[in-house]
């Protein structure tokens, strides 16, 4: 009775990123996949956890679409960020405003957990919610520096150092999408968390089953897909170079689709068209997911080109290529390419020539080629069994840290 009475008292801050939670929620409550998003989406992972538990939560996500919704134990609201395109000191002053934000929403909500998002705010001012006794938790979705490459400018180095103080003796526990994540809070601290756990996206496995396998590699074009944001951190400009450049050392053996958008996609198209690089690489935009599964048939394999500039957590999209069994072309900066290794091509970050050389290999071995898709199979339970999927997951921290509430 009594540990039924400290669960209904049990209310959460949710800091969700800038996902559209509010959609994922009308989706979650109808029994329902939301259906612009292959992965079963993280906060409706979150809704599960609050209802194993009788928890009360409220989600804020900065989604630019400003919006509240209240329904039962639920209250989410979509709170965009102001100054949008700060930098410099403007970005981090706003950084640490909607932290204080946040806190003020805990306090009128009585909350004594925080489940917070990287790139909510900086961690280190997540500081606030411990100052009034709220346990902090920290999910890491994004690497806290370029794996490999960590920035020597001083603002960051102070920056981590602050963190550093927060990871040691603020946060309850850390959780990461990758080794990598939670890695690097041990070289930040020191020392090892006591309580640090991984998560994996989690996908409902009708959305690959049945999935055709690739096109056969001895007949037509060896077809590379990338899917994700247009800019330069994530390497779309250096797709057109490698493009290039094979096509000048083997003509017509490559065709290139790539996804997404993003403020650099017009940029992007100019370029694509001064290399006149219109029959090799087709540029797609943003494309729903039915025709995201329609492009990952079609193709051999699938890019991940992140630059050490971007601090990738882990890179879904390579964990969808091993779903659909495609082999992910990547570098070390891409924290996946350590837990889906088997399935992947290595490149060196940053280098175009190392990607053409190591595409070029792929395109000429046949027998590597079928031993990569081959091994993705047993790559791909964890994206589906629900073990470290994040329900699970909070639900072993509730569990390990419940004398906390």
């Amino acid at each position: 009775m009594q540990e039924s009475s400290r669960r209904r008292e049990c209310h959460i801050l949710y800091a969700a990123g800038p996902g559209n939670v509010i959609q994922a929620h009308k989706h979650w409550v109808a029994g329902e996949p939301d259906p612009s998003q292959v992965s079963i989406t993280f906060s409706s992972q979150f809704e599960d956890f609050c209802q194993d538990i009788g928890a009360k939560a409220y989600i804020v996500s900065y989604n630019n679409k400003k919006q509240i919704l209240r329904d039962g134990p639920f209250i989410l609201e979509h709170r965009p960020k102001l100054m949008r395109d700060a930098v410099g000191i403007r970005y981090h002053f706003r950084e640490v405003l909607y932290a204080f934000s946040l806190f003020a929403t805990a306090l009128r909500f009585r909350a004594n957990w925080a489940v917070l998002d990287s790139g909510t705010t900086h961690y280190f001012a997540m500081s606030l919610f411990r100052l009034v006794g709220i346990r902090v938790v920290v999910i890491l979705h994004n690497s806290l520096w370029p794996n490999g490459f960590p920035s020597n400018n001083p603002s960051h180095k102070l920056i981590r150092l602050f963190d550093s103080i927060f990871f040691r003796w603020v946060a309850n526990a850390v959780i990461g999408v990758s080794p990598v994540c939670l890695r690097q809070v041990k070289q930040l601290t020191g020392v090892r968390h006591k309580f640090m756990y991984q998560i994996r996206a989690q996908y409902r496995p009708e959305v690959f089953a049945k999935f055709p396998l690739p096109p056969p590699v001895d007949r037509g074009h060896f077809r590379i897909l990338f899917l994700g944001r247009i800019d330069n951190s994530k390497g779309a400009f250096d797709i057109l170079e490698m493009a290039q450049k094979i096509e000048s050392c083997a003509p017509g053996r490559t065709r290139w689709d790539i996804c997404g958008d993003g403020p650099l996609f017009e940029q992007l198209r100019i370029k694509h068209q001064k290399m006149d690089l219109g029959s090799v690489v087709a540029l797609h935009g943003w494309v729903r997911p039915e025709m995201q599964h329609d492009l990952r048939a079609l193709s051999h394999a699938v890019i991940v080109p992140t630059r050490s500039t971007f601090a990738e957590g882990f890179a879904m999209t390579a964990a969808e290529a091993i779903l659909s069994g495609r082999p992910v072309i990547t570098s070390p900066v891409v924290p996946a390419l350590e837990v889906l290794r088997p399935a992947c091509v290595e490149a060196r970050p940053d280098e175009v020539d190392s990607y053409v050389e190591q595409i070029v290999k792929l395109i000429n071995s046949p027998e590597w080629y079928r031993s990569l898709c081959e091994a993705c199979a047993a790559l791909q339970e964890q994206f589906y069994d629900g073990i470290l999927g994040k329900r699970a997951v909070l639900n072993s921290i509730y569990s390990d840290l419940k004398f906390l509430f």
